[in-house]
Formats: structure tokens, C-alpha cells, sequence
């Protein structure tokens, strides 16, 4: 799965495997606090091959940010998920 977080307040999930990405879900970040963003995605896309297509509806998710440097992000999600973050060339991150 790979997070790519563009400025001012934009963000893709791409979950793929070593031949093909298969989900897409783009969204708005909103910085809440010092500590918490909420992220609302579009519809996800499911794509195979050449083939895609959206499904489902918008959704919403809030992260607080427990540790940041220049390497590392750690998040605990507002349902009690836990994620790590690793930064990647070019300033994305990646889980």
C-alpha cells in the first residue's frame, strides 16, 4: 500500500500488487488540531486491467499523529487502527 500525501491538501491510496494497482481512493486532508487530520476519500476505484470502475459512496476517516520526523509517521486512527508510515523519495509516504 503506498500514501501519497501532495500539498496543500491532497491524498491517494494506492493498494497494488508487483504487476498491477488495483484500488485507488483519493481525498481531501483537513488538518483538525496539532494532532489530529480527517481525510474524506471519493468513491473508491476498483481497477483490473484495463478495466475500472467506482463503487460505494464517499467516506470519512480521522488520524491523530502520535510521532513524525523526517523518516517515520506513526497514526492511530479515531476506531483504534494503528499505522506506520514510511517516507519514500519524492516525498510520499508508504505503509
Amino acid at each position: 500500500m503506498v500514501q501519497a500525501v501532495e500539498a496543500p491538501d491532497s491524498i491517494v491510496d494506492v493498494i497494488s500488487t508487483d504487476t498491477c494497482s488495483f484500488m485507488h481512493c483519493a481525498g481531501k486532508l483537513k488538518v483538525l488540531d496539532h494532532q489530529w487530520i480527517q481525510v474524506i476519500f471519493q468513491p473508491p476505484e476498483l481497477r483490473v486491467g484495463a478495466m475500472g470502475f467506482q463503487y460505494g459512496g464517499e467516506s470519512e476517516v480521522k488520524l491523530q499523529i502520535t510521532y513524525i520526523d523526517e523518516k517515520i509517521r506513526l497514526g492511530k486512527g479515531s476506531r483504534g487502527s494503528l499505522f506506520v508510515f514510511r517516507r519514500r523519495h519524492g516525498g510520499s509516504t508508504n505503509v
